[in-house]
């Protein structure tokens, strides 16, 4: 049995992941959950509840100890990504901890470029030099983003985690987002001629993916998942044929996005991504599939199927798109 300790998993993908290891029918590891105010709901789970405070090496020091492995799962703003986890990683270090992930879940690579992941290379630098074994978990775009605005009601799926929408429960833990296509209104805002591919990955096969990993006797110094790997002029073929409509799309060269992250604050880490994507950097490795070939990942066709197929929709039209930055 392993101990791992979880920061930053009541929100998001982290709260995902530990309803995950929570209803495991697997039940191998012991689940501390690192938070900041006390957590009722999840010490009647059988989750072991240490409070910490980010800002206090003391109580961090004291609430790893024991741990032997630390999943770092902390989002919010950059502040956030490189403070706290900084502060993580040095507790751990003192605390003895044996094995650190942090907070990536991204791009191949790691995406430092991003202004909004500039910290995490800190974080990264600071994990490496460490002397705990590491990697970083890459899953390339979060499938669930393809659920933004589905009119689709609650699975059984969603009910269990308490979902209150149909996209809620697709988005997984995420915030809803056009990212690239807009679903519900038929575009597609290409990263250059949209060719390039890209690994997508639902965030409950992230789960079952890390899962695995925690039990693995070594870790790689990064470990890919993914779902389905097209690029996406694929997914607008997906899209239109379960939807029964042509879609509208346009192509961005790389100089235009690179403007308009300069120029316009709110579409900068949008653009910043699209870049990313036209060098490659959406591809990530398959190394969790091929070491877990039992775990059988949804994939795009079968995802768009659940939460589009049957919805009526008018023709495509070009209208401002959901964005959270």
């Amino acid at each position: 049995m392993v101990t791992v300790a979880l920061a930053g998993a009541t929100t998001g993908l982290g709260l995902t992941i530990l309803r995950h290891l929570v209803s495991s029918s697997n039940k191998t590891h012991k689940l501390i959950l690192l938070s900041r105010s006390p957590q009722p709901a999840w010490t009647a789970c059988g989750v072991f509840v240490r409070q910490v405070d980010y800002t206090s090496p003391e109580t961090l020091i004291a609430a790893l100890q024991g741990v032997h492995t630390v999943l770092s799962l902390i989002g919010g703003s950059a502040a956030a990504l490189r403070d706290g986890q900084l502060a993580l990683v040095a507790a751990a270090k003192q605390a003895g901890v044996k094995r650190f992930a942090p907070s990536e879940f991204s791009l191949r690579g790691g995406g430092y470029e991003l202004d909004l992941y500039a910290g995490k290379r800190e974080v990264w630098d600071a994990v490496v030099g460490s002397g705990m074994e590491f990697t970083r978990f890459s899953c390339g775009i979060f499938m669930g983003f393809l659920g933004t605005g589905t009119p689709k009601g609650v699975s059984g799926v969603g009910e269990g985690e308490g979902a209150g929408s149909g996209e809620e429960e697709a988005l997984g833990g995420l915030r809803a987002w056009d990212f690239v296509v807009n679903v519900r209104n038929g575009t597609g805002d290409f990263p250059g001629d949209g060719r390039a591919a890209v690994g997508f990955t639902d965030t409950r096969d992230v789960a079952r993916f890390v899962e695995g990993a925690l039990g693995l006797e070594r870790w790689g110094k990064e470990m890919g998942m993914r779902g389905d790997v097209l690029d996406w002029r694929q997914v607008v073929g997906v899209l239109e044929r379960v939807q029964g409509r042509r879609f509208l799309w346009r192509e961005n060269g790389v100089g235009e996005m690179e403007r308009v992250a300069r120029e316009v604050e709110g579409k900068r880490f949008y653009n910043q991504v699209r870049i990313a994507l036209v060098n490659g950097e959406g591809l990530v490795g398959d190394e969790l599939n091929r070491a877990f070939p039992n775990i059988k990942p949804v994939g795009v066709e079968e995802f768009v199927r659940k939460w589009w197929e049957g919805v009526e929709l008018g023709e495509a039209k070009w209208e401002e798109d959901r964005s959270f930055m």
